[in-house]
């Protein structure tokens, strides 16, 4: 019982939040921050839940990083700081991720043989969203008011032109005359006046 104690007592195991990423992006960062009091002098591994028995997603060991037994899918995609073992930033830079590369990661920090640290990210990678339709709502706010606002000046000028005016008429009758107090002496003038004006 006092083994299992102190075992857990100098092993810290943390779970850090999952990390999204769309497919396609340059890179995808897999955190992971330790003392440096841990990270120096120590092995440091990031493996993932799934891979063939022995491989490995990067390793890094005191002297150098071995890559000898990485897994095929992560050839020449993964990194760490270069100073990664001095600083205790242990976060994995993963290249070019794509939607096979989603799955849960640990990372797990060794000094002859003892267990010192562990944490566990989950990466989703997505479908980036469909770029057709992104160029569709692009297309309806952007460039349908622009060639509405066109089609309306250009039906306007070619009316104009050919000589399409509007009629606009107005007709008084004599009741609004002489609502108006126009003067009843000019009877000779016709009772109902319509006139036409263009524009």
């Amino acid at each position: 019982m006092i083994f299992c104690v102190s075992v857990l007592l100098l092993s810290r195991i943390t779970v850090s939040a999952g990390v999204e990423v769309y497919e396609g992006e340059e890179s995808v960062l897999l955190p992971f921050q330790v003392s440096e009091s841990d990270s120096k002098g120590s092995t440091v591994m990031w493996n993932r839940i799934g891979l063939t028995l022995g491989s490995v997603v990067h390793l890094l060991k005191p002297e150098s990083e071995d890559l000898s037994d990485q897994d095929p899918q992560y050839h020449g995609r993964t990194s760490m700081r270069t100073d990664a073992l001095q600083t205790g930033d242990l976060s994995l830079t993963l290249r070019k991720p794509t939607n096979r590369d989603s799955g849960t990661y640990t990372c797990t920090v060794r000094r002859r043989g003892q267990e010192l640290s562990r944490t566990t990210v989950h990466l989703l990678v997505r479908e980036p969203p469909c770029v057709s339709v992104v160029r569709l709502v692009l297309h309806l706010v952007v460039f349908c008011p622009f060639f509405m606002s066109t089609g309306l000046m250009v039906s306007i000028c070619c009316s104009r032109r050919t000589g399409n005016k509007p009629v606009v008429s107005m007709e008084m009758s004599q009741d609004v005359e002489e609502d108006r107090g126009l003067d009843k002496d000019h009877d000779d003038i016709t009772a109902d006046v319509t006139t036409e004006h263009n524009f």
